[in-house]
């Protein structure tokens, strides 16, 4: 701990008044990569016991940590740079109502425009790289490798052997098991169960173009031409000739979201496969179904709302005319989707179990607070409740992202931000009299 308190001292130290407002982002990546090292330090050669316990605790609080900081250097990089834009007079004019333009070219106007959709965004993708580790189902060529096997058997065997396989399909085509009412091989059934759970665990981390991959290489293209339904709709001839030379994506991917939605509301579909395709709806229900820790639930409500409000700010003036989808009204979302940041956390933490335990966790809070744009208040909150029984951790983080975020550009209460640092330099003034200075 004291060769980490003279790093972060360092880096405070390293940074004057003047010059880029960047620098808070900078300093708080280079906190992330501090804190990250932290962590693979005290989880390398775990040892068993009452020690080992500790070293574990340990390495999740590093990696917490590690992952608050990447969190501010995102969002508060990407709040400056909007700061900038917002003063600069040359702004281009809205497309907003331009009908000549593709789908792809006015969601990127929208999220140039909506910053507070921008920032969703970003969070999303915090969520995504933050996500537990997983082991991917292997890579396996033959589709319905055994099942196939089977129906050969039964055209070459006798009526006592085939009587082992009357519940199997006759055919080898995806439609087959539900057309037919039958079964495929259990073999095939399980490997099957576990490549549905790896593309939604691809799809929850933002592995799409992995995802469609396995589907390829694993003889099952169709599932990839289903998933990439979601790319928006792009035309050479409605944009600059330098971003695209071909027509791509979706002309009709609201159409597509709601074939998704049918697909994840049919319970007859494998759970981890309703997931896959709410989540690629923007569904919700279906979703929560697989969550396990707070990471998955918050990401399964931002993925909503992004979804939500994409669709709402790209509705009105359009080159073309949509394909109807009247007929999917019966697959509407069950639940009532969040629709800001600040709801998202608030539906999460009412959650019971390990979730909402979690949900407490001092820089879960934090978090919560860097994704909602309320640090400020979150700040004068935690002067208020400073004591000598705080934990010295919290009182570094929070004493040096208030100097990141101050460092940014964005105001915080000053006697608060100023309370915060005086109970932290307290507690270097113990330890760490020569590093005083540098605060």
């Amino acid at each position: 701990m004291t060769e980490l308190v003279a790093e972060f001292a360092s880096v405070v130290e390293g940074r004057e008044l003047g010059g880029d407002v960047s620098r808070g982002a900078s300093a708080a990546r280079v906190y992330k990569q501090l804190t990250k090292q932290r962590s693979a330090n005290a989880t390398s050669g775990v040892l068993f016991g009452a020690e080992g316990t500790q070293q574990r605790h340990d390495g999740k609080w590093w990696q917490s940590e590690s992952d608050t900081w990447d969190l501010l250097a995102r969002l508060y990089e990407q709040r400056q740079q909007r700061r900038d834009v917002a003063m600069d007079d040359n702004m281009d004019a809205s497309t907003d109502d331009d009908a000549t333009l593709s789908d792809f070219v006015r969601a990127q106007d929208l999220l140039e425009r909506d910053g507070q959709l921008a920032e969703y965004v970003e969070v999303r993708r915090w969520l995504e790289d933050t996500a537990r580790e997983f082991q991917p189902v292997e890579t396996r060529k033959g589709y319905l490798f055994y099942t196939r096997r089977s129906i050969r058997t039964q055209d070459t065997a006798d009526s006592n052997a085939m009587s082992d396989n009357t519940q199997l399909v006759t055919d080898i085509d995806p439609d087959a098991s539900s057309r037919q009412r039958r079964d495929i091989a259990i073999e095939d059934h399980e490997y099957t169960t576990s490549l549905l759970r790896t593309l939604f665990e691809y799809v929850r981390r933002g592995r799409m173009s992995d995802a469609m991959a396995l589907c390829v290489e694993s003889d099952e293209p169709w599932r990839a031409a289903s998933m990439k339904g979601g790319l928006f709709w792009r035309d050479p001839q409605l944009e600059d000739a330098e971003s695209t030379d071909r027509v791509g994506g979706n002309i009709n991917r609201n159409l597509w979201k709601h074939a998704c939605a049918a697909l994840a509301h049919d319970t007859g579909n494998d759970s981890y496969e309703r997931a896959l395709y709410a989540a690629l709806s923007g569904r919700v229900d279906e979703v929560l179904t697989v969550c396990v820790t707070w990471n998955d639930f918050v990401w399964a409500h931002v993925n909503a709302v992004i979804e939500m409000r994409m669709d709402h700010g790209l509705r009105g003036a359009c080159v073309y005319e949509q394909a109807p989808a009247t007929s999917f009204a019966h697959v509407q979302s069950r639940r009532t989707c969040a629709t800001d940041m600040a709801q998202v956390f608030d539906i999460v933490e009412s959650l019971d179990g390990c979730v909402q335990n979690e949900a407490r966790d001092p820089l879960r809070r934090l978090q919560r607070a860097l994704a909602t744009n309320t640090f400020a208040e979150y700040v004068e909150e935690f002067a208020q409740a400073l004591s000598p029984e705080t934990d010295v951790r919290m009182v570094r983080v929070v004493a040096h992202a208030s100097l990141c975020v101050r460092q940014s550009g964005a105001e915080l209460p000053e006697p608060a931000v100023s309370a915060v640092l005086e109970a932290y330099v307290d507690r270097l003034a113990r330890d760490h009299d020569e590093l005083v200075a540098a605060y």
